[in-house]
Parts: structure tokens; C-alpha cells; sequence
């Protein structure tokens, strides 16, 4: 038997007609007739009284017809879920230190496997800001929060529904030119950064005024250095580019993130910690848990991103 038959049932049974029924269904009227012959064949029992006056249903047929129904709204309510389990589109908001990281080559592989799958990377101050509840169209930030503590971003929203999960340890410090004047230093004050050139990345004054240990740093290198000495590009990737020409100047970065600069693995760019800001901070994956079930293929893509942040972590030991 095919669901297909039980369709037919139902509409004849309600229309009272096979003319009628043929209509609804969109099909001749002998298809139907021989559809439901084999059916009361199969399960041996007639369904229908044939009349003049039209189409009644049998003492079986009055019987199966409420049975049938329920097996159709099952039968929809299957296909629904199908249709539930389907995820179109991921939303990803990372930190704006964390530009690059992890994200784009795992992107570019589910790409290849879920070719109707949508994913939507931006870079943003606050990442946290951007969660929703809405699993329709579920959103996977990638945060910097001080370490031993909760997110303050997941404290404002209540942190209801949401899961974080800290990936990686690092802390704040500077990037230098190997040829510049700092790059011999073990670490730096902030003082001792006046006269060399500060170059940062877009959205500075966002960063500053975000709850959290990097807009202390930040503050207090803004506040310790004149502005002529600072230089705002557009894009991290420039600011990087900038720093690899430039040796006079510096970057506040990520560690161990800012491993996965060219300039970083080749040497050119050397990481120094700043003094006086020893407390280490978490980069943590926050994704909403009801989607995080629901979806499947949601799953599958934190467990690539959680697998991908272990891998660089064991390929960059030398400093946590």
C-alpha cells in the first residue's frame, strides 16, 4: 500500500464522487478507480457502495476512513519534521581580534558538503550581542571573555538557552616587527609604547566602550599614547600588512590566535606580552542550545569548530 492510495481514499470518501475526487486529485478518473480497486483488494474489503445516486462508504469504509486521516496527519507531520531538521542558514559573528581564525577554511568545507547550506561570517566588536533565540536561523559567536568568568556579553542577555564553550586560553599583548626596535624585549609597559606607532584595527571606539578585559587594554593604551602616533586601517588583515612593512610600530593582538598570521609561523612578526596585564582571557563558542539539537548538521559544524581549535592548539604549545 502508498500513502499516495490513502489520499485517494480520504477524497473520494469526501467528495462522494469520482468525477469529483478525479478533479481534487489531478488525475483521470479510471487511475483512480483502479487505485482504489487494488487498494480494497490488497486489504480485502470493500470501501465503497457504487449507486446512481453516488459514492457512500461501507460499514468497513466508515471504519477505516477516521484510521485513515490519522495515518495522513502522522504521515505530514513526518514530513514536517523533515522539513524542521533542515537548516538553510548559520549566522557566525567573531571578535574583531579573531578575524580569520578557524572560521574561513571550515566554512569552505561545509561548503563542499552542504552546497544549500548558508553561512554568513562577519567580524564585530561584540559577537555576543548578535545571539538569538530564533532557531530558524541559529547564530555562533566567537568571543573573548576574561578567564574564570562568565561572559559578561551572556550575563546581560541572561544566558538562557545558550551554551558557552571555552576553545581556547590566551591572553593580550603586542605584535612587533622581528627587525623593529622592540622585538628583543620578553615584555613590554605601556609606557614604554609612547614612542613607537600604534596600529589598530577598525571599530576602535565599539571595542573600547565593550565590557571585558580587551577594552582595558585598549583604554589604556589610547589613553597612554598620543593620537598622532596611532594609525586606524580599514581591515585586520591590513593592519598586519601594515606592521610587516613598517618594523617602527606595533599591534595589540590575541595570543595564541595571532599564530595563524603567515608573518607569525614564518617569524617576521614576534608576539610579546604586555607587563601589568597578566590575567589570561578565554576565546569561547556561544551557540543556542535548542538549535544545537534540532539541527544535525549544527551540530556537526561545532564539533568541527571545537576539533579545529584543539588541533591549533596542539600545533602552537610553546607558550599555554
Amino acid at each position: 500500500m502508498k500513502i499516495k492510495v490513502l489520499e485517494y481514499f480520504i477524497t473520494l470518501a469526501e467528495a462522494k464522487s469520482i468525477n469529483e475526487a478525479a478533479q481534487k486529485l489531478y488525475i483521470t478518473q479510471p487511475s483512480l478507480t483502479k487505485a482504489l480497486q487494488l487498494f480494497e483488494k490488497e486489504i480485502g474489503v470493500s470501501l465503497f457502495c457504487r449507486a446512481q445516486s453516488g459514492i457512500t462508504l461501507t460499514e468497513a469504509g466508515k471504519k477505516i476512513l477516521p484510521e485513515a486521516k490519522q495515518i495522513m496527519e502522522y504521515y505530514d507531520g513526518w514530513l514536517n519534521l523533515a522539513e524542521q531538521d533542515f537548516l538553510r542558514t548559520v549566522d557566525v559573528y567573531a571578535h574583531t581580534s579573531l578575524s580569520g581564525f578557524l572560521f574561513p577554511d571550515i566554512i569552505l568545507h561545509f561548503k563542499e558538503i552542504y552546497s544549500d547550506l548558508n553561512i554568513n561570517y562577519t567580524t564585530v566588536p561584540c559577537p555576543e550581542a548578535y545571539l538569538s533565540h530564533d532557531i530558524r536561523k541559529p547564530v555562533i559567536a566567537l568571543a573573548i571573555c576574561e578567564e574564570g568568568e562568565t561572559c559578561k556579553a551572556h550575563q546581560n542577555i541572561g544566558g538562557k538557552g545558550y551554551e558557552q564553550l571555552p576553545l581556547l586560553q590566551g591572553e593580550y599583548g603586542c605584535l612587533v616587527n622581528k627587525n623593529g626596535p622592540l622585538a628583543k624585549r620578553r615584555s613590554i609597559a605601556l609606557e614604554e609604547l609612547k614612542t613607537h606607532y600604534y596600529f589598530i584595527a577598525p571599530n576602535l571606539q565599539e571595542m573600547v566602550e565593550k565590557p571585558g578585559f580587551m577594552s582595558t587594554v585598549l583604554q589604556d593604551t589610547v589613553n597612554t599614547i598620543s593620537s598622532h602616533k596611532m594609525v586606524q586601517v580599514e581591515t585586520v588583515s591590513n593592519v598586519i600588512e601594515l606592521l610587516q612593512k613598517y618594523p617602527e610600530g606595533y599591534v595589540i593582538a590575541c595570543y595564541p590566535a595571532c599564530n595563524r598570521y603567515a608573518g607569525v609561523a614564518s617569524g617576521d612578526l614576534i608576539y610579546i606580552p604586555l607587563q601589568g596585564y597578566e590575567a589570561k582571557v578565554n576565546i569561547c563558542l556561544f551557540y543556542e542550545k535548542q538549535a544545537y539539537h534540532q539541527y544535525p548538521v549544527l551540530r556537526e559544524l561545532i564539533k568541527t569548530i571545537t576539533d579545529a581549535s584543539a588541533r591549533f592548539m596542539e600545533e602552537h604549545r610553546s607558550r599555554f
